[in-house]
């Protein structure tokens, strides 16, 4: 079989790609002006019914024929007005992808009609005709353009009614019709979002039209069903029948939380629609990631779709992949929605302000300020109108006008998230907070009975939240240490000054990303002064790092007894005695009696976790003063328990939070033993001398 020469690309487009970036794709401020140069067949499908009047020939030479060949050119190398440039993706779009979409209704005279005074809409109806040209729309495709020439990915985070699931199913056609064997795969948590009026549905639309009326037309002999189309049909040669034809497909797969299936789907294209309610999402994106590529060739992208508004767990791994594009290999852009220092990167967002219809000129540009002073107003309008704060966010959330407004966390947790978010922001940009933190190890002191901190060494503390996969990153962890330990004239701890939480971890080996958490507050201050966070190569170096923390602070632990190891280790190790007794303060919560004969540390039921969670909130909005403002969840500084706090729901899986849970009921047991000795720093300051540790080093 003689190998096929390989494809070149258009002079036109060859030309345009050696201009400068800022020539073929506006730049931003510019309006468009006669963008009806970019929908040509449309508009002769208009206006005739067909796309072209040529006579159908299969000669070459013919004009049917070079129609054609031209059209699918422009499909997928894009299309040149002369002075500005659209995609192939865009052009495939506007051209040959009928939609559904609402036409003004108009009055008698020729007026719009307005059917209501307050917050006025235009009375329309919904009929089947070419999207129009959108300003927003080309700034998307313009982002998949360039990041399929990076050999990136893409992720979206949207407002609500923007048309990509039209979009999206309009560009599987365009590789299914024009590029011969492609596979383009959609990828959902939930059938519905296949099928139904979902993007699969949208898809075959799409593709019965172009079959109908184009000479594209595919034959599905082999392949014909609702999740699976492959264009090729059978033919007998000799008595042998085989397959012929494009051999492209489109497939749908359905994940239902198997991140598994996306093993194998090797594809020019993978979407992943309604990405913010895909369960394991990141497990199944770095998958499915190696699959787009060989080495250091790409052959494929996938692109994640997410819109906001969405409750629960789930929703953390789009954010992840728009906050974090350089760890997921998105292609990322500048960061102009949010005014987040920190955040200067990001994957695309298409705020409900841009492209809002009743607020597009007739080129397509987005009349903004209209557009965000009628969405205010209705904000205004709900606002004042709800009885439910929740129902108020998840309006905001599913119409933002910005990336954090998408990412707004609805439901499931009972903790402060807008507070907790801003002090993240605060945390983040500043530099000296981080710089004051001391990650490191213990070893044997001179007098060979107590530990002493060093700086350094060969791990670091674990900041990000959530680790999707293990092997990706060192989980062993290390010391974080804030403040160190006040020490007494002669050098010694005050027994009893620092309290310790701690959440263990069961195996050496597991398939989770658990970690092991413990977190030091100082009971006098109620700040946080020290974490260890890590899942080490082996459970015995995890359970040794607890004690000599605990050592090194002279302080009382709880934990979570469900799990023997940590008890048992102490008690080897002739520390038991720094395991707290089971608090008095869960007795009562506790239904099964029997839990409570474990004698050290609190079981986590769910009365008791529910106890726990409690306790974190009184303490994260206490004041840390009684004349001040501050609340005492503007001292934490670590940045993984803050992000923890902020997705907590009852699905997931928060060690760090789980370890503040046990720090706080043994606080509140110490504070109900003892309400009448509750020193304060100024007093403890009269009594001590504050030697800390960091001024040695």
């Amino acid at each position: 079989m003689a190998l096929k020469k390989k494809r070149e690309r258009h002079p036109d487009v060859i030309a345009l790609l050696k201009k400068k970036q800022d020539w073929i794709k506006k730049p931003d401020g510019k309006l468009f002006s006669n963008s009806k140069a970019f929908t040509p067949a449309a508009q002769h499908f208009r206006e005739y019914g067909n796309y072209t009047n040529h006579p159908v020939s299969k000669n070459s030479k013919s004009g049917f024929h070079k129609y054609w060949v031209e059209e699918a050119r422009r499909c997928v190398h894009g299309f040149s007005t002369g002075y500005d440039w659209i995609t192939g993706y865009n052009y495939f779009y506007l051209n040959y992808s009928p939609i559904i979409i609402a036409e003004e209704l108009e009055d008698d005279d020729g007026s719009s009609t307005i059917i209501e005074d307050d917050i006025f809409a235009i009375q329309s109806e919904r009929i089947e005709d070419f999207p129009d040209f959108w300003d927003y729309d080309y700034e998307y495709f313009h982002y998949i353009e360039e990041a399929e020439k990076l050999g990136k990915n893409g992720t979206v985070l949207k407002a609500r009614t923007k048309g990509f699931s039209h979009k999206g199913g309009s560009m599987c056609n365009r590789n299914y019709f024009l590029i011969p064997r492609s596979k383009s795969y959609v990828f959902a948590d939930k059938k519905q979002y296949l099928e139904e009026d979902g993007i699969l549905t949208k898809c075959w639309d799409t593709m019965s039209f172009i079959d109908q009326n184009t000479a594209w037309s595919k034959r599905r002999q082999s392949v014909d069903r609702m999740y699976h189309k492959r264009s090729s049909f059978n033919k007998s040669l000799r008595g042998i029948s085989s397959e012929y034809g494009y051999k492209s497909e489109i497939i749908g797969v359905p994940f239902k939380g198997d991140y598994n299936k996306a093993r194998g789907k090797r594809g020019k294209l993978i979407l992943y629609e309604e990405a913010g309610d895909f369960t394991n999402l990141l497990q199944a994106w770095n998958v499915s990631q190696n699959l787009v590529k060989s080495g250091r060739r790409s052959f494929g992208m996938q692109i994640a779709f997410g819109t906001g508004g969405t409750i629960g767990n789930d929703f953390l791994g789009l954010e992840s992949l728009f906050y974090s594009p350089d760890g997921y290999n998105v292609h990322s852009v500048t960061n102009k929605w949010d005014n987040v220092v920190q955040k200067d990167k990001s994957g695309f967002f298409v705020p409900m302000y841009k492209s809002l219809e009743g607020f597009i000129d007739e080129n397509g540009n987005s009349k903004e300020e209209e557009a965000k002073a009628y969405l205010n107003k209705i904000r205004d309008q709900k606002k004042a109108s709800v009885r439910n704060k929740e129902d108020f966010l998840r309006h905001m959330a599913e119409e933002p006008f910005t990336p954090q407004e998408a990412v707004i966390r609805i439901g499931g947790t009972l903790f402060p998230i807008e507070d907790l978010k801003a002090h993240l922001e605060i945390l983040i940009m500043d530099s000296k907070t981080m710089d004051s933190a001391k990650y490191g190890y213990f070893i044997l002191g001179d007098d060979e009975q107590t530990y002493e901190f060093r700086p350094g060494g060969t791990k670091e503390p674990i900041l990000d939240f959530p680790i999707e996969k293990k092997e990706l990153v060192d989980i062993s962890g290390a010391i974080v240490i804030w403040e160190a330990p006040v020490r007494s004239e002669d050098g010694s701890v005050v027994f009893g000054r620092y309290l310790a939480g701690n959440d263990p971890y069961a195996h050496d080996e597991a398939s989770t990303v658990s970690l092991g958490s413990t977190f030091v507050m100082d009971k006098v201050t109620k700040r946080i002064v020290a974490e260890y966070t890590g899942r080490p190569s082996s459970l015995n170096i995890y359970h040794e790092n607890v004690r000599r923390l605990m050592l090194f602070y002279n302080a009382s632990l709880n934990f979570e007894n469900n799990l023997p190891g940590l008890k048992s280790y102490f008690i080897n190790k002739h520390s038991d005695y720094l395991l707290c007794d089971t608090p008095e303060s869960i007795k009562d919560k506790v239904a099964d009696r029997i839990v409570l004969n474990r004698g050290k540390g609190s079981p986590a039921t769910e009365p008791i976790n529910k106890f726990a969670r409690e306790l974190i909130l009184a303490w994260l909005l206490e004041s840390v003063d009684k004349n001040s403002d501050r609340r005492r969840l503007q001292d934490i500084k670590s940045i993984p328990l803050l992000k923890e706090l902020i997705y907590w729901n009852k699905d997931g899986n928060f060690d760090r939070v789980s370890a503040l849970g046990m720090l706080m009921i043994l606080d509140e047991d110490r504070r109900l033993q003892d309400p009448e000795n509750e020193s304060t720093a100024s007093d403890m300051e009269d009594e001590v001398t504050l030697r800390r540790i960091f001024d040695k080093q």
